[in-house]
């Protein structure tokens, strides 16, 4: 089959060199013996984050016209995006669609950012969501949603033969509750880590946080109005919390690594970490949602002994604790992390069966399967 992608790399500029979509989305693909087209939408990004409405339409023109000329070659059956609102001319999209040429558009933290594509997903002929629970938010917006959960690409998410040096672990940024948890676990003395964006409050960044804290604090001052100033003390709070944490434990507290650092880390770790809880919009005094991530997937299949929040929609993916480690309060967490880490054996045989299961039904390339029966192509 050929198919027309719209991709880059990662969507993650805090990790150099990341190949995380790249690696899920467009090599299995390839492997899977598809024809890929693949068109990389780092322009459109670059015209959404500068909101410039002449490099958007730029970026349009130029997406629409290597479409027209690669189909006029050989007919495409899927067009397949992961865009967002600023980033292309929903007119563009329209033009595609008049080819007959299906187009699905991926979008992934919607629990949270629903935002960044609710403009765009109705000009698509299907939205795929990586969150169960967001299928409500499209159809209000007279979009067509199909869930399409996360998964991993085998190839590079697998057990490494190194040692075990580190007791727990976790990679991603350092935002809603995720400082509480491992604040909690290092206060009972188990030696936890953290890489990435937000964890270290080094030299380059003190300055910066200062100047955060001090706005923080005008806000909450300067205002009569009581959720902006609820807002501005969430936020201070929520500042003040991560600052400390890295002034009290410095040497748990890293920048982010690389896809491969993340790989071996998987491996390298007793127990690897997921937090699913967001604030609505990244905004501390907003609700707390949860979604799965990535990692939900990568660290199964990479062989970890992985311990992340409960939600129903995980216990779809995963049997709980039999599969993956789950927990539903910061309590609950650390009494799993010491029966596990004091129990070698039992945390093997979890390990085991949670890469079993990633095999045989979280790879992309069962959910790339999956989605050409549902759309009806071959």
């Amino acid at each position: 089959m050929r198919i027309f992608q719209v991709l880059e790399g990662s969507s993650n500029a805090t990790v150099p060199g990341s190949q995380t979509w790249h690696r899920n989305l467009y090599e299995p693909l390839v492997e899977m013996g598809h024809e890929v087209a693949l068109f990389s939408l780092t322009e459109g990004r670059m015209a959404m984050q500068r909101n410039n409405a002449q490099a958007r339409a730029c970026f349009s023109q130029k997406l629409l016209d290597t479409f027209r000329r690669e189909h006029a070659k050989k007919a495409f059956a899927l067009f397949f995006a992961y865009l967002m609102n600023g980033m292309v001319e929903p007119a563009a999209i329209a033009e595609i669609r008049k080819t007959g040429v299906p187009t699905c558009n991926f979008s992934c933290n919607n629990a949270h950012q629903f935002y960044l594509v609710d403009e765009l997903s109705p000009h698509f002929d299907y939205n795929l969501h990586s969150e169960k629970d967001a299928r409500d938010k499209f159809l209000a917006i007279g979009a067509n949603p199909l869930w399409w959960p996360m998964a991993s690409n085998p190839k590079y998410f697998r057990p490494l033969e190194i040692c075990r040096t580190i007791q727990a672990s976790f990679v991603g940024a350092n935002y809603a509750l995720r400082a509480r948890y491992i604040g909690h676990l290092l206060e009972n003395e188990i030696e936890t880590h953290a890489y990435g964006p937000g964890w270290v409050d080094g030299a380059r960044t003190r300055w910066r946080s200062l100047a955060k804290r001090y706005l923080f604090i005008w806000q909450a001052l300067s205002t009569i109005d009581p959720q902006r100033q609820s807002a501005a003390s969430a936020k201070l709070a929520d500042h003040d919390y991560r600052r400390s944490l890295s002034s009290r434990f410095p040497s748990n507290m890293h920048y982010p690594v690389s896809d491969d650092e993340l790989i071996a880390l998987y491996s390298r770790s007793h127990v690897s970490l997921g937090f699913l809880e967001v604030y609505d919009r990244h905004d501390p005094s907003r609700p707390v949602t949860r979604h799965l991530h990535l990692r939900e997937f990568e660290a199964p299949m990479s062989g970890a002994l992985y311990c992340t929040g409960y939600m129903d929609e995980l216990a779809e993916m995963f049997e709980p604790d039999k599969e993956v480690l789950v927990y539903r309060n910061q309590h609950e967490l650390l009494d799993k992390m010491r029966f596990y880490l004091a129990h070698p054996e039992q945390a093997e045989v979890i390990r085991q069966a949670g890469r079993k299961r990633a095999l045989a039904e979280h790879t992309y390339h069962e959910r790339f399967r999956k989605l050409f029966k549902i759309l009806g192509l071959s």
